[in-house]
């Protein structure tokens, strides 16, 4: 087993799909680096500002920000400037590569090169290691060069330093040195050119020593005056510790590497170079859990495939199998137990192919099958590949034995069928995982395959994403208030958010929100709404008519599991001077399914500032009663699927009545909602529920409109 390297390097990944973080963490090396995974640029900038972070790699496109926008914010913090910085893509973009490169970013990698990248990563040493070497260091500036010195000692380098390159020189010639720094202006008949034109002239292998200039001008004609004389590399005054550090390690380390390669091929047999060179192999482009080839040699041979398909016309066919409640495996028997299944079913899945075809696991529970070389018919190449998915049905439908325990598990299949290089291979990966959600949505335990009509949909999802993102950036979004009455008074409103787009066209909540919460940009929105919304209540406390009123804002359960929520609140109370009695803040059942302690705690915190809390469209979900007594709550509101019925569905009726009960029983206030009739509100008030929201009032307004609505109560 290898020895694990006391200084690691640092990496944090920046990506939030739970897949790459699988496949980047299984082909990660624990031994010379620690991985750090975030799913959000805000998760990365709180990690990075609490402890030190080696190297950054980040997707192109996070939840709450462009990788191009931490980047950017990383370099602000001054320990991070010269920080490597790698952005993540799917897509080759000139255009994102012209906009990264200024921003900071080190370099771009596919999301597909994971083996390139990790190699990449290994070049950088750890900012916290001690160095070793020996250092040639010329500068003439005395209180510079003997703080610089003393630094570098530090780092455990043994320096000898000089005021004029004429005694650099000397020693250069009767010493041994790993590398030279010198500044370029040097007082004496000697400057830092002629030093670094003295050393390349030298006839024996001293004179291939890496050395690094340091100099006053940054024009581009000087650094390629640099070059061409013979510096490995140069650093701009004033110097950057981090940055030297940095740049002599790497090359220290890379002059340390040829050495080591020469002595190994000198020392190495051929059949332990053939062994290393296979063990490589299987590192790279085959699942180490498995056996199987990994997401790397799946692409290499998928495009191999389409390559030969344009020749000979030949159909391919894409199987993604995902296993149906993998996550209750894991949760329930162990991960072992789960690796076991994962092993069982990649043996299946290599019996139920051809000899040719590549059955490949992609990470997790998630595996491909690349059957090649089908008919070149479409519809006779869909019946082939139909029966390999049947196939893989029934093999992965059998029990499954661990410890002699029988356990049954399923799979949901998506196949995309094509021919030729017609169209990019991540695409065609999607266009399969599209098909299995399919399969997902059918019931499980099916095979669908892709067709236009969900890249349709795709398509306009993702348009649709895009404008999101813009909107959120360029706050294209609108409060709407809807009043809520009781005992006949106007009491306060809900905030509810409306997007309304450049061209004056609005889009639904029914289809934001949800994008919204799935991609993150909840978070964004969520706190712009409790701004604004808190705003308002700060103009209503200098009306005497309107200072009563509360405002409900929907919380989302991403927003309120944020670390930094309670901090969020109590900022935006503070900045816009509004009354935090008059605040409520609406959670829905769905935040309290897990880690309920630590929700009771942020509430607590905020209910000592005078904020309180209602508990949103009660009934519909799964709340404990033990968790829902402890709950430091204020309010229930009924929801409006059960008001709606109320007069025709005794169910309805009665679980109306509970809801209202309990309430009264906890000693907390019950409000309905979407009460449109006076019958409904008639039966709901003899059920002694007096707070109401809803059309029969009024729908929600925009503000101008509200203050005219509720110039009707006094």
């Amino acid at each position: 087993m290898p020895k694990r390297s006391r200084f690691r390097r640092k990496v944090l990944l920046v990506d939030d799909s739970k897949t790459f973080q699988s496949v980047f963490k299984a082909t990660f090396n624990s031994d010379t680096c620690e991985l750090f995974i975030c799913s959000t640029g805000q998760e990365a900038l709180e990690l990075i500002g609490s402890r030190y972070i080696d190297f950054i790699c980040s997707s192109f496109y996070l939840p709450d920000m462009e990788g191009i926008e931490l980047c950017q914010r990383v370099r602000h913090l001054t320990k991070n400037i010269a920080k490597p910085y790698v952005l993540l893509t799917s897509v080759d973009n000139s255009n994102a590569i012209n906009k990264a490169l200024p921003a900071g970013v080190t370099d771009i990698f596919h999301r597909q090169d994971i083996a390139q990248l990790l190699a990449f990563i290994s070049r950088f040493p750890s900012s916290h290691a001690r160095m070793t070497g020996r250092i040639l260091y010329v500068e003439d500036n005395r209180s510079q060069r003997d703080v610089l010195k003393a630094i570098l000692q530090h780092r455990g380098l043994t320096v000898d330093s000089f005021a004029s390159a004429e005694e650099a020189l000397q020693n250069f010639k009767d010493h041994d040195y790993d590398l030279v720094l010198t500044d370029i202006v040097l007082g004496g008949s000697m400057s830092g050119l002629a030093l670094v034109n003295q050393i390349r002239r030298t006839t024996s292998t001293k004179g291939d020593i890496p050395i690094i200039a340091v100099t006053a001008f940054d024009d581009k004609t000087r650094r390629i005056e640099l070059f061409n004389l013979g510096v490995t590399d140069y650093i701009h005054k004033p110097v950057v510790k981090e940055e030297l550090f940095a740049r002599i390690s790497y090359l220290l380390e890379n002059q340390r590497m040829v050495h080591r390669i020469e002595h190994t091929q000198q020392q190495l047999h051929a059949n332990e170079l053939r062994q290393a060179a296979k063990k490589i192999n299987e590192l790279a482009f085959f699942d180490q859990l498995t056996g199987l080839p990994n997401r790397v040699l799946l692409l290499d041979r998928l495009k191999q495939a389409m390559s030969a398909s344009t020749q000979n016309r030949c159909h391919i066919a894409l199987l993604l199998i995902d296993l149906d409640k993998f996550k209750t495996i894991n949760e329930t028997l162990g991960h072992d137990m789960g690796d076991q299944l994962l092993k069982q079913v990649a043996e299946r899945l290599s019996h139920c192919v051809r000899s040719g075809d590549t059955v490949a696991r992609l990470g997790g529970d998630e595996f491909v099958v690349m059957s090649a070389n089908l008919n070149t018919h479409e519809a006779l190449a869909a019946t082939q590949a139909e029966n390999i998915g049947e196939k893989i049905l029934a093999a992965l439908n059998r029990t499954y034995h661990f410890d002699a325990i029988p356990h049954h598990s399923t799979p949901s299949i998506g196949v995309t069928l094509f021919c030729g290089e017609q169209t990019d291979v991540e695409i065609l990966l999607k266009q399969a995982e599209l098909a299995m959600y399919k399969s997902k949505e059918a019931g499980r335990n099916a095979l669908h395959f892709f067709d236009q009509d969900m890249e349709t949909k795709v398509t306009r999802y993702a348009n649709m994403e895009n404008d999101l993102r813009v909107a959120v950036q360029q706050q294209q979004f609108i409060l709407h208030y809807q009043p809520q009455i009781a005992d006949q008074q106007l009491t306060g409103v809900e905030a509810l958010v409306r997007w309304q787009k450049p061209d004056g066209s609005m889009v639904s909540p029914a289809d934001f929100i949800p994008m919204a919460e799935e991609t993150g940009l909840i978070l964004p929105l969520g706190l712009w709404v409790l701004e604004t919304a808190c705003r308002q209540l700060a103009i209503w406390a200098n009306q005497p008519e309107r200072a009563h009123l509360t405002i409900a804002v929907n919380v989302s359960a991403h927003q309120f599991r944020q670390a930094d929520f309670v901090d969020q609140v109590l900022e935006v109370i503070k900045n816009s001077g509004a009354n935090p009695h008059r605040l409520k803040l609406e959670l829905t059942e769905s935040l309290l399914l897990t880690n309920v302690e630590e929700i009771i705690e942020k509430m607590i915190a905020l209910k000592l500032t005078g904020v309180s809390f209602s508990l949103d469209d009660f009934g519909t979900g799964y709340s404990s009663l033990s968790y829902l007594k402890r709950l430091p709550l204020d309010q229930l509101k009924i929801d409006q699927s059960f008001v709606r019925d109320v007069l025709i569905d005794p169910n309805d009726a009665a679980i109306a009545r509970t809801i209202i009960t309990l309430a009264q029983s906890l000693s907390l206030g019950v409000i309905a909602e979407g009460v449109e009739t006076e019958a409904q509100r008639a039966f709901l008030a003899s059920a002694d529920c007096h707070a109401y929201q809803g059309y029969l009032f009024s729908k929600p307004l925009r503000i101008d409109d509200f203050e005219t609505f509720a110039h009707r109560y006094k």
